[in-house]
């Protein structure tokens, strides 16, 4: 079987193989082919790792069988060309707690003002207790999961811990309802997303972008959040750009911490992650989409890669496989 490489692997990629070859009892031997091979390989190959997003490399690969991505994300994938050729996409999602773990620290740096503390204590600005300006607690507070899937019931379990009440929402609410019951309070359709709103401090952005979830938060749903906390870790394209900056700059929302934009730049350049200038606001935390990007993650994510891959050379069922109609 012929694999190519669309996102380059990690150094010890090989390493990694050997040990999926040996968990999954493979003895036989898969040909791998890197991104600066793909003109001379791209007719023969049957998987490609990563998210392919021009239609022609999809038309030109006449034997590919599946798409596996080394992460959650699959919205830059030409779903109607992948269809239309019947390719299986799959994903990963082995970095499930690492975006959890990403969230809850922008939940605490949020209720703490740990950025703004620390961004005018170098100015010698004093806040806290000097001038009488206390942070709150999140015990006992309300978290709002917007997405109740592997990253959204990793964060359930880190607010319980934290003796917070959670709430949340879930496309399907019937899937792993017993397991999600252990961490949250109360479950809610996607439909009733404006209930899980109201009762909740903290809403915290877990669902995969999809065209139902485009401008999933907007005017209306940023209004409903008036001296709330909102953390995306999504995608960007999830809440509404314009309607965001607005609700950060008029004061609606008591605060933001987005870790998923609108711009990203092209190798070596810099850019600003929006057309509207998030990064003069104060109430807003700005990380660069690396909630899942850590040293453990990403050989996680690999592994599962490299396993799922061999499932599908022994002829296997393969996990993650995408409903490529919900695009998720």
């Amino acid at each position: 079987m012929k694999v190519l490489f669309f996102q380059n692997p990690p150094k010890n990629w090989e390493e990694l193989f050997k040990k999926a070859k040996e968990e999954e009892n493979f003895k036989e031997e898969i040909d791998f082919y890197f991104n600066n091979e793909m003109d001379r390989v791209i007719n023969d190959v049957e998987v490609i790792i990563g998210g392919v997003s021009d239609v022609d490399i999809i038309k030109k690969a006449k034997n590919l069988k599946l798409i596996q991505t080394p992460y959650a994300g699959v919205d830059p994938i030409p779903f109607d060309a992948v269809i239309e050729k019947g390719v299986l996409v799959s994903n990963a999602h082995e970095n499930a707690l690492t975006v959890a773990e990403h969230g809850f620290a922008l939940m605490l740096a949020l209720s703490k003002s740990l950025i703004v503390h620390d961004r005018e204590l170098r100015k010698s600005v004093w806040h806290g207790w000097l001038a009488n300006e206390p942070n709150f607690e999140i015990y006992g507070k309300t978290l709002g999961i917007i997405g109740l899937g592997s990253i959204g019931k990793e964060m359930a379990k880190r607010a319980k811990a934290f003796g917070m009440k959670v709430v949340g929402t879930k496309k399907d609410i019937n899937k792993d309802i017993e397991k999600l019951k252990e961490y949250v309070d109360e479950i809610y359709p996607m439909e009733k997303i404006d209930e899980v709103i109201k009762k909740s401090l903290f809403i915290f952005l877990s669902v995969p972008l999809t065209k139902e979830t485009e401008n999933l938060i907007s005017e209306k749903e940023l209004s409903l959040m008036k001296d709330r906390y909102l953390i995306n870790v999504s995608r960007g394209r999830v809440v509404n750009e314009e309607a965001l900056y607005n609700a950060l700059k008029n004061g609606v929302l008591k605060g933001a911490a987005i870790d998923v934009w609108y711009i990203y730049p092209k190798s070596g350049e810099k850019t600003y992650p929006s057309r509207y200038p998030f990064h003069e606001l104060d109430n807003i935390i700005m990380t660069p989409h690396s909630a899942g990007f850590t040293i453990e993650s990403l050989q996680r994510n690999w592994l599962f890669t490299f396993k799922n891959i061999i499932k599908f050379a022994k002829g296997e069922k393969i996990e993650n496989i995408i409903n490529l109609n919900k695009q998720y």
